[in-house]
């Protein structure tokens, strides 16, 4: 009997342990304080499940010593998929914001970005500062199967063509190929009629050509 309770007391110490040594996370991301762990688990008291937020950082946003990786690429995914980027959400929507610099945007206006049901109403987004630069995103997730997201970001309107290659260089798709408007974009890519393997996405707007690798896992 003791040994039973001095095993439960280390567990519950561990799980203390481990959900305290995560809380630094919450400094990483802009307005992380809103909502806490909750950002990132499912869970408002932090440890357990992860939400899609959550997931999305720890497979992707990581450094070796376990830091959050803050950066335009994360803030232009939208893991929880209700239409809003993570930047959108946080308030900072160019993912300019680093740890230690003063709350970007709004912090009334802030939702969870692990959380579908939370989300910016329309208005909510107005008058964030759009894009100043182009960037795409490292699509999520990857591996996928059959679908995932592709976020981009536009500093200015223009002509944008994003297509889907093989490995070969075979183009086996066209996502966009159309006038756009400057801001954050998200796209869904179905890959339901192709065999698994190693992809390319390519986008052209303007003059910025970008290109990532992603993996079809069936």
């Amino acid at each position: 009997m003791k040994n039973r309770i001095i095993y439960i007391a280390a567990l519950v110490l561990l799980i203390a342990i481990n959900i305290s040594a995560m809380d630094f996370r919450v400094n990483q991301i802009p307005n992380g304080g809103k909502f806490g762990c909750a950002n990132c688990h499912v869970s408002p008291a932090g440890g357990g499940a992860r939400n899609a937020f959550g997931q999305m950082v720890e497979s992707k946003y990581l450094d070796f010593n376990g830091n959050v990786k803050w950066s335009a690429a994360m803030a232009a995914e939208d893991p929880d998929g209700d239409g809003f980027t993570n930047g959108q959400e946080l308030q900072d929507p160019t993912g300019a914001w680093g740890a230690g610099d003063k709350a970007p945007g709004t912090a009334s206006l802030v939702t969870n970005p692990g959380d579908r049901s939370s989300k910016p109403a329309g208005t909510d987004v107005e008058g964030i500062e759009l894009p100043t630069t182009y960037s795409l995103a490292q699509n999520y997730p990857n591996p996928f199967n059959p679908t995932t997201k592709i976020n981009f970001t536009l500093p200015v309107s223009g002509k944008v063509v994003l297509e889907i290659f093989d490995i070969t260089g075979k183009s086996v798709a066209t996502l966009i190929d159309s006038e756009m408007q400057s801001g954050i974009h998200s796209v869904e890519f179905n890959a339901v009629g192709l065999s698994s393997g190693i992809y390319l996405y390519r986008i052209k707007a303007n003059h910025f050509i970008g290109t990532r690798k992603f993996v079809l896992m069936k």
